[in-house]
């Protein structure tokens, strides 16, 4: 960044950052405090002018590399979106109702859309059990949580994985045209007309 006042293409340019990016981003060069402050608004993790000191440099950039580290208050993936201090998710903004197993579940998944999660993993992470024990638990949980996927008009989003994990699929990955829902019934039905 250019110091002084940012054209439109350069703002343009660096709005089409996504905003869960943003965060982590340290911009040098804002000369003025107005658009400094513009910039933290649009979610920016740091904007300092271009004469920063060494040593105040290396503190905020540090500061930002702690972030990563932190857990992200809300997840959004496509129509899912969900938030870890409320433990709710909803999906095309309407509430899932999950219980805290099942928020763990999806939650666990949305570390790592579009890649398969092991059974392993997912009892030491959801039960915090070093072992997968003989039961079918992780079974009923999945098959509770897509239930409630499927009532919002998202069945299909929770994939079991070829080799007995379960994947959370990707916005890119995932075609609500392509699955098969309740709402679809209900949309497909005959139309009776009243005698």
């Amino acid at each position: 960044m250019q110091a002084g006042r940012l054209d439109p293409t350069e703002w343009e340019r660096l709005l089409s950052i996504r905003s869960d990016v943003r965060r982590f981003i340290l911009l040098i060069g804002s000369a003025t405090a107005g658009e400094r402050a513009e910039l933290l608004q649009a979610g920016f993790g740091e904007v300092v002018h271009s004469t920063i000191e060494p040593g105040e440099f290396e503190a905020r950039a540090c500061r930002l590399a702690q972030l990563t580290r932190w857990l992200p208050r809300h997840r959004k993936l496509g129509g899912l979106e969900l938030d870890l201090l409320a433990r709710e998710a909803y999906g095309h903004g309407k509430s899932l109702n999950l219980n805290p197993r099942e928020f763990a579940l999806i939650w666990r998944l949305a570390d790592t859309p579009g890649k398969p999660v092991s059974k392993q993993d997912l009892i030491q992470d959801v039960w915090r059990m070093g072992f997968v024990p003989e039961t079918n638990s992780i079974a009923v949980h999945m098959s509770r949580l897509r239930r409630k996927l499927s009532f919002v008009g998202m069945a299909g989003i929770i994939e079991t994985a070829a080799a007995g994990g379960y994947c959370l699929l990707s916005p890119d990955e995932y075609d609500p045209q392509k699955t098969f829902s309740a709402d679809m019934v209900a949309l497909s039905a005959p139309q009776h007309a009243a005698a």
